[in-house]
């Protein structure tokens, strides 16, 4: 199905080319988000808490204006099996404009209203001026990380995943160093404590962004040649928001659902809060690898549709959502396992340990299925049926898993635990249905190019 020249705008890369950059690029990502929570670990359990909390808003945050990326994929995937330039470099402009005017507009809403978002999800008041640092300081770098979205979702409906890959390594590689400078060194150029360790965050990303954005200039021409910042072409506005919205919809209600679930925690104490942080931080590999499987498969199917080959579209995505789930069933047990010596190393605190570990097992019953709804989202995503992920994202989150969280969690007095398990029944619930709806074909009628 590949052609050997996986350049040119006319050839199916492999999965295999595609997976272990991704991968790479992924675990790197992964590095780079967690990489001030491990570092700080070495240095303050309140300081990771701390940031933990702030992450939750910074993650719901980026969502939003991952809706452009995620419009500019769904249509830059399939218009890159053809030859139309033109069309392909609107998308690409209009999604610029698009993605600074979002970044500005969140920024300044994290800028102006950090604190009461700290506040709404009952953030410790001893974690809250550690939290509203890292929280502001991240924000005003949200321009970075907006780029680095936007230009690597474009180079990867190309099939340049390479180019991410090495892109994301260079990115840690700085983070780590300046992080290490901040926390165990006397340099104070930066900053100390939580405070330099999101300016160590934000350099290492404006690095990135800069290599992608003179990449770009220098080697995608044909789009350069034919970028529109004179005109605006609002049908492409309309197009790239009515793919994005509901296709990033379905990642920000669950991102959302998760930061209010993060406040019922937060009123357990900071040893639940911290439970929560580890156990995510160790099985975040996990999410990694789905989400490295999921964009690979979309890159194929995605192509494979803009060339009205969905029955091979259908058939590949049915091999790759066994393999995977049977994959991350593994690597998610052998990590369990694994725990009992991971988490002393990130913590000395007894309690903190046993519920981290705890945590982590069950995990082996949350992730195979959590791999089942990513990969099946992106399908729908790229095939253009965009609605019936967020939808059933938002019935099933805020009628069931927000809900029961609360009851079963603080109510009936199970705890974080009980949570866990209502989080666990959630996934399994919407794969489900999910599944369905791939297996019926609906998304077989739908054309966006």
């Amino acid at each position: 199905m590949a052609a050997k020249n996986i350049n040119s705008l006319q050839s199916i890369p492999t999965f295999r080319y595609l997976f272990i950059p991704i991968l790479i690029e992924q675990l790197f990502i992964l590095l780079l988000q967690n990489m001030d929570i491990v570092m700080l670990s070495q240095y303050s359990d309140g300081s990771v808490a701390a940031v933990g909390l702030a992450n939750q808003i910074i993650i719901v945050t980026t969502m939003i204006y991952g809706i452009i990326n995620v419009g500019t994929t769904i249509q830059l995937t399939q218009l890159s099996s053809t030859s139309n330039y033109k069309s392909s470099s609107k998308v690409v402009s209009h999604s610029i404009y698009l993605n600074l005017f979002f970044t500005l507009t969140l920024t300044l809403s994290i800028v102006i209203f950090g604190d009461n978002l700290l506040e709404l999800i009952q953030t410790p008041e001893h974690l809250m001026q550690e939290a509203q640092t890292y929280l502001i300081i991240i924000a005003l770098g949200f321009v970075f990380h907006s780029i680095i979205g936007l230009f690597s979702s474009i180079f990867k409906s190309y099939a340049m995943v390479r180019l991410i890959m090495t892109v994301n390594v260079i990115i840690n590689i700085m983070n780590i160093i300046l992080n290490y400078l901040v926390l165990f060194t006397s340099f104070d150029l930066l900053g100390s404590g939580v405070f330099g360790v999101s300016v160590a965050t934000n350099v290492s990303r404006a690095i990135g962004a800069v290599i992608l954005i003179s990449y770009f200039i220098k080697h995608k021409n044909q789009l350069v040649k034919q970028l529109y910042f004179n005109e605006i072409d609002w049908p492409v506005f309309r197009n790239t928001l009515y793919l994005g919205i509901p296709s990033a919809g379905e990642t920000i209600s669950y991102n959302l659902s998760q930061l209010v679930i993060t406040g019922f925690i937060a009123s357990l104490g900071a040893v639940m809060v911290n439970a929560k942080i580890y156990s995510q931080l160790i099985t975040s590999v996990v999410f990694q690898i789905s989400m490295a499987i999921s964009q690979s498969a979309q890159i194929i199917i995605g192509k494979m549709i803009g060339r009205d080959l969905k029955v091979d579209a259908y058939n590949f995505s049915l091999k790759i959502l066994i393999r995977s789930t049977i994959f991350n069933f593994l690597v998610t047990l052998l990590i369990a396992l694994l725990s009992f010596y991971i988490v002393p190393f990130l913590t000395d605190n007894p309690e903190i340990i046993k519920y981290t570990i705890t945590l982590v097992f069950l995990s082996v019953l949350w992730e195979p299925a959590r791999n089942i709804n990513i990969l099946l989202i992106s399908s729908l995503n790229v095939s253009g049926d965009v609605k019936f992920p967020v939808t059933v994202s938002i019935l099933v989150m805020w009628i069931f898993v927000v809900p029961m969280s609360y009851i079963v969690g603080i109510w009936f007095g199970y705890g974080l635990i009980g949570i866990w398990i209502v989080n666990i029944v959630e996934e399994w619930l919407r794969a489900l249905i999910l599944f369905i709806r791939w297996k019926n074909g609906r998304w077989r009628n739908i054309h966006i190019i």
